[in-house]
């Protein structure tokens, strides 16, 4: 009987969470377009151009790149730098109701040989009263200003690695302190 119990409470946890709802649908603006995920809390935002929409890395020869691989590659910026882009972005008004929220918005970012971005993704919380109405133009106002401004010094074998991908986690509440 034991068995039985412990058997069904682990058929519903798996349920649950495989019911998740995911939300699929596409932000318009008048500069870009926006796909948005939306699943288990957290919106993801990737423009419709991004081609590279893989988690993993890969060399120039086709192969995959190793999950445990630590990159070379260093970031050419602060995270401060990072932070104040996203602090522009928003109105004096927003950034005060931003300064009771946590959480992280999360810059996911593609970087080619020379250093430059060519991809972004963005993730943040759903709940997030601001941000869950961001609108595809000041995403891509945000992107192109990344894109601009933030650079990586690619060096050693990350170079024969066709696209380096890293996070950006930027904490939201400190950002619209600053």
């Amino acid at each position: 009987m034991k068995i039985l119990l412990f058997i069904l409470v682990q058929l519903f946890m798996v349920l649950g969470l495989n019911a998740q709802k995911i939300r699929k649908d596409t932000i318009k603006g008048e500069n870009a377009s926006y796909y948005q995920e939306i699943r288990f809390g957290s919106i993801k935002m990737r423009n419709i151009q991004n081609k590279d929409t893989l988690i993993n890395m890969y060399y120039d020869d086709g192969k995959q790149v190793p999950g445990d691989l630590s990159l070379e590659s260093r970031p050419k910026f602060t995270m401060e730098d990072a932070m104040k882009i996203f602090k522009d972005v928003f109105t004096s008004l927003e950034l005060d109701q931003l300064k009771t929220t946590r959480g992280a918005f999360n810059i996911f970012v593609v970087v080619n040989k020379n250093g430059n971005i060519v991809e972004i993704e963005f993730m943040y919380p759903m709940k997030n009263p601001i941000l869950s109405k961001i609108t595809a133009d000041r995403l891509f106002e945000m992107e192109t200003k990344y894109k601009r401004l933030l650079k990586w010094n690619v060096v050693g074998n990350d170079r024969k690695i066709k696209h380096l991908k890293f996070l950006l986690p930027i904490n939201i509440f400190e950002s619209a302190r600053m």
